[in-house]
């Protein structure tokens, strides 16, 4: 059954705002770690793929969590503030983060609050994300480096501001109270003169189309970090920490097999999970997301496929159930 003419002309109308200007998105489906204790950044980390010890207040970075096996549990982002570290996880994943922090934990100074219904995250993102929030807080707060939190007063509260991954060309997260998201809501609202708020369909579009992995889809433990193409969230000058050894062998000796890549697809929406070939019926790899660009004759998605076939030309098939679509690869995923 098509969706009713209103939702996709909104739809569209969303898209299009990211594109050309910025969308408001409430991003509170993330979740939220309060981390603090003397033993904090020592402990995480160990359980992680990024040098967390030298990071200093108002600084922040990107790292996977992952198993003894070098699997993958969770990007997430680290904001170190004054007192305690914020962690921002993917959708539905701080009770395991958490969990897996508390596994490794011992006679470590170190306490670990979910605060992913106590906060909330607002987002600005798109082409003129920077502009929008400049308006907002400033030319300093927001040309802070990827990840580095600031703390900004907006609405008579505070919050933490942090530039993220770029969604539609760049993107801020804004991370507060729950009591007080709606107030900051409405003035960032009256703040920016106007501003479209995008809501999950056109933020998943955004995603997949800058290829940034999700939690479920391509961060599961069917994969390392180098095939995730996260090469960003790690160290190889770092010490010792969980999974460290299968991740230093794979690259040290060029043994990744499979990366993520951006597809273009045609002929209908591929469900995740559908097979990618070659023509002839050879596997290449998997299909972990799509979507239908709203507005646009265009279906886009992500996939894992094997290392020589990432930048081989031509087309390949998605086999999809009984459905045979087609795929363009257009290069890696970040």
């Amino acid at each position: 059954m098509s969706a009713p003419r209103d939702v996709v002309a909104g739809a569209a109308a969303q898209y299009r705002a990211a594109r050309e200007d910025a969308v408001l998105a409430d991003r509170s489906d993330l979740g939220r770690l309060l981390i603090e204790g003397a033993d904090a950044l020592d402990l995480l980390h160990r359980l992680t793929t990024n040098d967390l010890l030298s990071l200093q207040p108002g600084e922040g970075t990107a790292a996977a969590f992952v198993t003894a096996k070098g699997r993958l549990i969770d990007l997430v982002t680290f904001h170190r503030l004054e007192d305690r570290v914020l962690c921002l996880t993917s959708p539905g994943r701080s009770g395991a983060v958490a969990q897996h922090i508390d596994r490794f934990t011992f006679r470590e100074a170190v306490r670990v609050a979910d605060a992913s219904r106590s906060h909330g995250t607002l987002a600005i993102y798109g082409a003129r994300a920077r502009e929008r929030a400049t308006r907002l807080f400033g030319s300093a707060p927001v040309g802070r480096p990827l990840h580095h939190p600031v703390v900004v007063e907006m609405a008579g509260t505070r919050a933490v501001l942090a530039r993220s991954f770029p969604l539609g060309g760049d993107g801020y997260h804004l991370t507060a109270e729950a009591a007080v998201l709606p107030a900051l809501r409405a003035a960032i609202l009256l703040g920016c003169g106007g501003l479209t708020e995008a809501e999950a369909e056109c933020v998943e579009v955004l995603r997949i189309e800058a290829g940034l992995p999700a939690a479920g889809r391509e961060l599961t433990e069917d994969y390392n970090p180098w095939e995730a193409r996260l090469d960003d969230a790690i160290s190889l000058t770092k010490g010792c920490y969980v999974g460290q050894e299968v991740i230093a062998r794979l690259h040290t000796y060029k043994k990744v097999s499979k990366y993520l890549v951006r597809l273009r697809v045609t002929g209908g929406v591929p469900s995740p999970g559908a097979r990618l070939e070659r023509d002839g019926g050879a596997s290449i790899g998997t299909l972990t997301s799509a979507s239908a660009v709203p507005g646009e004759d265009r279906v886009i998605a992500l996939g894992y496929v094997r290392d020589e076939d990432t930048a081989a030309a031509g087309e390949i098939a998605i086999v999809d159930g009984e459905r045979r679509l087609r795929a363009a690869i257009l290069g890696l995923a970040r």
